[in-house]
């Protein structure tokens, strides 16, 4: 992935001429660099600030007032599968510093990466999911794309439908995903009040 840290304090020139490049980018995967095109899998994240009260939530229900202009289109925010509310994190302490055995961090990240290409974990989310004939194709792709993301994470010993427990694919895959997209069309919603907050009503099959 590439992540812009700092969003709120990050300026661009050509920014037009930017912002369309990254529409098209996170649609298709593809872009184009001087005379050179070409495509890639990598996703976007951004990381940045939101002011909070001494009781750790937002102070205002708009989580993007602090984004440059830039990121306040919201044809390009709807490009974006979720959000994740980085306040709900806790704070590393001392305490949660692991002491004994571990993984080498080179070699899990190696196994995520390599994970990305297994072609069972999709298949598995394509199969389980009951998706409305109506559902908007660009929520569609952000929940199954951030549930097979927590599938991978949570459950990589199933690899086949016949073993996969449906209602804890529901509660911590399904849900999680729909509530992360559901963010996304939520603040799009107070920027331009043309779209929609709401998001298909995707259920597991059961």
């Amino acid at each position: 992935l590439v992540a812009f840290d700092e969003i709120e304090t990050i300026s661009f020139g050509e920014e037009s001429e930017l912002q369309g490049a990254l529409k098209n980018y996170l649609e298709s995967g593809n872009f184009t660099v001087a005379n050179y095109k070409g495509s890639s899998s990598a996703g976007l994240v951004l990381l940045g600030n939101i002011p909070l009260s001494s009781d750790k939530k937002p102070l205002s229900i708009n989580y993007f007032n602090n984004l440059p202009e830039f990121f306040k289109s919201s044809a390009l925010l709807d490009r974006f599968h979720g959000f994740i509310e980085g306040w709900r994190l806790p704070r590393i302490n001392e305490n949660m510093k692991l002491k004994g055995f571990a993984l080498n961090v080179e070699y899990f990240s190696e196994i995520l990466h390599k994970l990305r290409t297994v072609p069972e974990y999709p298949d598995i989310v394509e199969k389980v999911l009951e998706i409305p004939k109506t559902a908007d194709t660009r929520d569609t792709k952000a929940i199954k794309k951030i549930a097979t993301g927590f599938f991978k994470l949570l459950f990589p010993h199933i690899t086949n439908l016949s073993i996969l427990n449906k209602d804890e694919f529901n509660l911590f895959c399904l849900e999680n995903a729909k509530r992360m997209r559901k963010i996304i069309k939520e603040q799009i919603s107070l920027i331009d009040s043309e779209y929609s907050d709401t998001i298909p009503e995707i259920v597991v099959r059961r």
